[in-house]
């Protein structure tokens, strides 16, 4: 049925060929004709070989489920989105295979069917029936995600003591705006295996919880993922901009300067959850940071005595939420380092820890960490004066690390400034992930500042 090149030409095309030597098949010009997809398939040309053949495998190996050659009985997958019967996340089985180059393998999915190429599908794990969906992550369906969705080398990260599975990298949402493109890059990065969610209800003055709600509804609903299998974190704590029409006659509202106010009390905290509830468009929130809860030490009549005895008061009202079912838990982004001498407020984990009801859903910490800010991955966790001096130099000779505290507390650490440093009275932000650019810095900090940054924390 392939005949030749002459076989199907007509007119001055089989005059050339013929001019040229060109001769007829056998079967002569009338024979049925393969389709150009029958006779080759995709990538043959780049590769050299056919896409179709079976991989060889080492003896006595078994090769690896992605690269195994479909059969009949094999449950399978889409490779990528295609048109047909098979959606992202189905999981159907091959009951026939007819042996040929063009969609030979029939595919069955409930009662339907419909045919695809070697090249279209995957062998997977037959689909398990899952219980109903949750209104919170679990740790059962994070893990299930993460093993659907990483590379076998990515070895997840647990949450603390939740329990929750999560990525090594979340998906941070400080400048995420209501457009297309931002609401590409969080869907493609969950997708992708991204399963922690970072925002904030003043970042993009709202509108950053409002993309998440919307991108999420739309993965849940198409059913791309489940909830059970997402960390969805909001924070309660800076009030700005939009955020100032609530802040009036609010008790325990700090007033930092004309266009920076910060509150953690209960009665706050309440309200803000409503709206964040609202946007985000779930019923529960994973994690609530209590966002920079140090600012409050900046107003002239509040000091870190007062801070401690508000992260109390705000403590036992975050365990009425985990009650009422609005959060699961709790956590603390904010300095646990002086920033630099004109920002020295900063928390101590022990007398953060003290302000803990015995029985408590407190269970991680988010703090910065960058090439400008690394310090605090290594000296001792002990209260500092401005400068970063230890207040009792006795006591820091023997001091845990941050990092060493949290573990022994339990509690999960995240990195929130990974990219963006502050480096002592340095004016602006550094933006490491643009050194190369036009645009890589809003600071004053130059290329060989960095390397010389670079250089002591390597060398």
């Amino acid at each position: 049925g392939w005949g030749t090149a002459l076989d199907s030409a007509e007119g001055e095309s089989a005059d050339i060929l013929k001019k040229h030597g060109a001769k007829h098949s056998a079967a002569g010009p009338d024979q049925p004709m393969a389709a150009a997809a029958e006779r080759f398939s995709y990538g043959c040309f780049e590769s050299g070989m056919s896409f179709n053949a079976k991989p060889a495998a080492a003896k006595d190996a078994k090769a690896p489920i992605l690269e195994q050659r479909p059969a009949i009985h094999d449950c399978v997958r889409l490779r990528k989105p295609k048109p047909g019967l098979l959606k992202e996340g189905d999981v159907g089985t091959v009951v026939a295979d007819d042996g040929s180059d063009c969609v030979p393998l029939k595919v069955q999915l409930g009662e339907s069917f419909d045919y695809y190429d070697y090249a279209d599908v995957e062998v997977c794990p037959a689909a398990v029936d899952l219980a109903p969906d949750g209104d919170r992550a679990n740790q059962e369906g994070t893990m299930r995600y993460l093993t659907s969705k990483l590379n076998k080398a990515v070895v997840p990260a647990e949450l603390g003591s939740t329990g929750l599975r999560v990525a090594p990298v979340g998906f941070g949402c400080h400048r995420i705006e209501d457009t297309d493109i931002h609401k590409d890059a969080l869907r493609l990065a969950v997708q992708l295996g991204c399963n922690f969610i970072d925002v904030a209800p003043n970042y993009t003055n709202g509108d950053a919880e409002l993309v998440v709600g919307s991108v999420l509804k739309e993965l849940i609903d198409s059913k791309k993922l489940r909830r059970d299998e997402v960390v969805v974190a909001t924070k309660v704590g800076n009030v700005l901009g939009k955020q100032l029409a609530f802040a009036e006659d609010v008790a325990g509202m700090t007033i930092i300067n004309d266009n920076l106010r910060h509150c953690i009390s209960p009665g706050w905290i309440d309200q803000e959850l409503t709206r964040s509830l609202e946007r985000l468009q779930v019923s529960c929130i994973d994690i609530l940071f209590l966002h920079c809860p140090e600012f409050e030490a900046k107003a002239q009549d509040v000091d870190m005595a007062c801070v401690y005895a508000r992260l109390n008061e705000a403590f036992q009202h975050l365990e009425s939420e985990v009650a009422r079912g609005r959060i699961a838990a709790y956590g603390i982004s904010g300095a646990f380092h002086p920033l630099r001498p004109t920002d020295p407020q900063h928390l101590d984990l022990h007398a953060v820890m003290a302000q803990l009801p015995d029985e408590h859903h407190f269970c991680v910490i988010q703090l910065p960490l960058n090439f400008a800010e690394a310090p605090t991955h290594w000296i001792a966790h002990t209260p500092r004066d401005a400068d970063g001096a230890a207040l009792d130099t006795e006591a820091a000779q023997t001091a845990s690390s941050l990092f060493e505290a949290a573990k022994q507390y339990k509690l999960a650490t995240m990195i929130n400034r990974p990219l963006d440093g502050i480096y002592k009275e340095t004016h602006g932000v550094l933006r490491f992930s643009s050194l190369d650019s036009d645009v890589r810095s809003f600071s004053e900090l130059q290329l060989d500042n960095c390397d010389v940054l670079e250089e002591k924390l390597t060398s």
